[in-house]
């Protein structure tokens, strides 16, 4: 579609009336097709041309000269709006499908890297619901981003390191766990989360619990050889429970380097801030003052000699330039981190490091659960967070009613109710602006009607049924399209099927351009609403048409398959 907007922009400069970039950022797409499929407001011009908006539209859809494809330019109430072909755009949109099938709608390779941090949880407990936002957005940004042409690093941050562990030995060793090899290998994350809720009910009646555990983290820190051998163990144990949980859900990961990984690069960092003058002592804390840009002091090391976040995000940060070379780091980690990213980002600009500017903090609102009847966020360490397995298992039992319902003798089913409700839980994740709190209704979730993950699943399975009636899986695109007549999908139910469909490769760089994966499923539901309709109404099987209205239905469901898969969603073929 870009091409469309230059080349209506160049016809417009022709006119004389303003320049062409003028009118690039003039035009926008309506809502509704009957207003066009490219619209310019006339309004900002009348100052200039000393004209209504009323006239100027007029005067400039009399003197513009259509590009070719084009169909008709109309002046509207101040409105100047153009309408494409549809026999032009069926042909274009569905010729580009046919020619590169799931990759339609994607950019060329641009030689770019960017680093995307996400998911990250902490070791030593269990991944609880609210972990699904940061795991799901940087899933899906990391495909996007792929798709958008650059090369991805993904990253799982791991909070493997700091005072969390000196709780954890302390609880440890104070229970009289046994400390052998063996029983070390067969421990599990469940019972390490037993450990830390039993330390944060402990603490709160001997508070000499919390200075126990700073003590433990130092000498951990310092290279206690029988505390080292704990954390290890304790790392092994989350780690085997984690990649259990991200294979279920279709996440992974290109790097596990967590905090741990950048201990041996801090001594760098603090010798470079010392050199630069740049640490000062404030409370017998280590900080760097950052009163020039408004923000409170980042702290850099405790009294006790031990480091923080900022330390090991700062160490991480100059590891991941030199190692990836990136040209954007993204940080997937919730909006109450924000003061966090600013200090660190700003530390970085403090030593010089330019490319600061690349690093970008990627907040969102967060999950919110009723909690003894108030919506609130649960906490995995006191327990009173819903546990992210839990949620899955609980998703896929209520899909699992429906097919047995439905389609009791679906081959699969158990594995297709899990994708079908992993799907929905991360779409209801998705469908809103990142940076708004997502409150949890299963009822809402499951649907599968509305703006839902199941509705468009549902769409899915409908395309990939009509072409299982007719003998065609997977079938070879390039091949079918000689049998296209465009003509044939020329009727508003397959022209607003095709218009939709055309928008991918736009609809891909907006999601990059605002790091928001909403655009696509938001994509996803017009897609999903747009081809119901086509079924609907234009019948495929036995109609005189078929041939080409087959085409369509393949060319939708290829479409629909790789929009859900950069939104890590499962495509489901049947249900």
């Amino acid at each position: 579609m870009n091409s469309f907007e230059q080349e209506i922009a160049e016809a417009l400069a022709a006119t004389g009336s303003f320049e062409k970039e003028a009118a690039l950022k003039l035009i926008s797409v309506p809502p509704d097709t009957t207003h066009g499929n490219f619209t310019i407001p006339c309004f900002s011009l009348a100052k200039v041309m000393r004209k209504a908006p009323k006239m100027i539209a007029e005067d400039l859809a009399a003197q513009v000269k259509l590009p070719a494809g084009l169909s008709k330019v109309e002046a509207v109430n101040g409105y100047l709006n153009f309408f494409i072909d549809r026999g032009f755009l069926a042909k274009s949109t569905l010729e580009e499908i046919a020619a590169k099938g799931l990759e339609y709608g994607h950019a060329a390779p641009n030689g770019k890297v960017v680093c995307i941090d996400f998911s990250s949880p902490n070791i030593g407990k269990e991944l609880a619901f609210h972990h699904l936002r940061s795991t799901m957005i940087g899933n899906s940004l990391s495909r996007i981003y792929k798709a958008a042409g650059y090369k991805v690093e993904r990253i799982n941050h791991l909070g493997d390191w700091g005072t969390a562990f000196g709780k954890l030995i302390v609880m440890y060793l104070r229970e009289k766990r046994p400390t052998d090899d063996a029983t070390l290998d067969s421990l599990t994350v469940k019972e390490l989360n037993i450990l830390y809720a039993a330390f944060s009910k402990a603490s709160k009646e001997e508070p000499g619990l919390e200075d126990e555990a700073r003590a433990a983290f130092t000498k951990l820190e310092q290279g206690d050889e029988f505390y080292r051998k704990l954390w290890t163990a304790f790392r092994a144990a989350t780690l085997k429970e984690l990649m259990r949980i991200y294979d279920m859900m279709g996440v992974g990961f290109d790097h596990y380097t967590g905090e741990s990984f950048f201990e041996d690069k801090i001594p760098a960092i603090l010798d470079e801030l010392r050199e630069k003058n740049l640490m000062v002592k404030s409370q017998d804390l280590d900080v760097v003052m950052l009163d020039e840009f408004d923000l409170n002091p980042c702290l850099i090391r405790k009294s006790d000699g031990s480091t923080l976040y900022a330390t090991r995000d700062l160490a991480a940060a100059c590891y991941r330039k030199k190692e990836y070379n990136f040209d954007k780091c993204l940080y997937v980690v919730d909006l109450g981190q924000a003061l966090h990213f600013k200090q660190v980002f700003h530390v970085l600009k403090k030593m010089g490091r330019e490319w600061y500017k690349d690093m970008y903090h990627i907040p969102f609102g967060v999950i919110l659960q009723l909690v003894d009847g108030k919506w609130e966020k649960g906490k995995t360490r006191t327990g009173t967070a819903s546990l992210l397995r839990d949620v899955i298992e609980a998703a896929q039992k209520k899909i699992l009613e429906f097919i047995d319902e439905k389609n009791p003798n679906l081959e699969n089913k158990e594995l297709i109710a899990r994708q079908i409700g992993i799907s929905a839980l991360t779409f209801n994740d998705l469908k809103n602006s990142r940076l708004k709190d997502v409150r949890f209704d299963w009822d809402a979730v499951m649907s599968f009607e509305g703006d839902t993950g199941p509705y468009v699943q549902n769409a899915h399975v409908r395309l990939c049924s009509i072409m299982r009636k007719a003998g065609i899986d997977r079938a070879d695109l390039a091949a079918a399209i000689k049998d296209v007549n465009f003509a044939e999908l020329s009727d508003d139910a397959a022209y607003s099927l095709i218009n939709i469909l055309s928008k991918k490769g736009k609809k891909i760089l907006d999601a990059v351009a605002g790091d928001e994966p909403s655009v696509l499923a938001q994509y996803a539901l017009e897609i999903a609403e747009a081809a119901h309709k086509f079924i609907h109404e234009d019948r495929v099987l036995g109609s005189a048409e078929e041939k080409s209205r087959l085409f369509l239905v393949q060319a939708t469901q290829i479409v629909l398959e790789n929009v859900l898969d950069l939104l890590g969603l499962f495509p489901i073929r049947q249900m």
